[in-house]
């Protein structure tokens, strides 16, 4: 890790440690993943569907839409450009309502991936959510391999999932910490 990076670590870091949020974050990268030639990005199908048919996960537009603009933002900082048609890497998320266990892929719901972005997971992790919790998976779509996941826990504001726009763009930035993976190579 050269100097500039472990700068903007460290700042991330204590930036996060004075926003007096409690969320627990942690994201994970495949390292059987070649990522190298990655440099577009788009979001999975289900994520610009209406309705997800689970109560288990949240079915507000708003939300979805304010996730999708953070994680968009994070994506394009990172060097990766926006390719609705034919893109290099597919983005997932699901925010889920309730706690529950996802251990891979399993347990988020029938309709997470579409037939086309169908996805391998080298040595499934098992993940235990609280509720309000907010999980971002990137597949290689050529490979159909994932290739990171994230989450944050701890976005619940009371009993219901907080949607402040400044907390959910501030928790997206922080899982996506934990994602090291440039399209630049800066």
């Amino acid at each position: 890790m050269n100097c500039v990076n472990l700068f903007l670590l460290a700042i991330a870091l204590f930036m996060a440690s004075c926003s007096g949020n409690s969320y627990k974050v942690n994201g994970v990268s495949n390292a059987n993943a070649n990522m190298d030639e990655n440099t577009t990005f788009g979001f999975a199908s289900q994520v610009d569907k209406r309705l997800n048919p689970d109560p288990l996960f949240s079915n507000d537009l708003v939300l979805k839409s304010e996730i999708r603009d953070a994680v968009t933002h994070e994506m394009e900082s990172r060097g990766f450009t926006k390719d609705k048609s034919s893109p290099d890497l597919v983005v997932n998320f699901r925010v889920f309502e309730e706690a529950t266990q996802i251990q891979g892929l399993e347990g988020l719901g029938d309709n997470y991936w579409a037939d086309t972005e169908i996805v391998d997971v080298d040595n499934p992790e098992t993940v235990n959510l609280k509720e309000g919790s907010l999980m971002i998976h990137i597949v290689d779509r050529n490979t159909g391999k994932l290739i990171w996941q994230g989450y944050a826990s701890g976005l619940m504001d009371g009993e219901v999932f907080g949607k402040d726009k400044n907390k959910i763009t501030e928790a997206v930035s922080m899982v996506f910490d934990t994602y090291n993976q440039r399209a630049d190579n800066l």
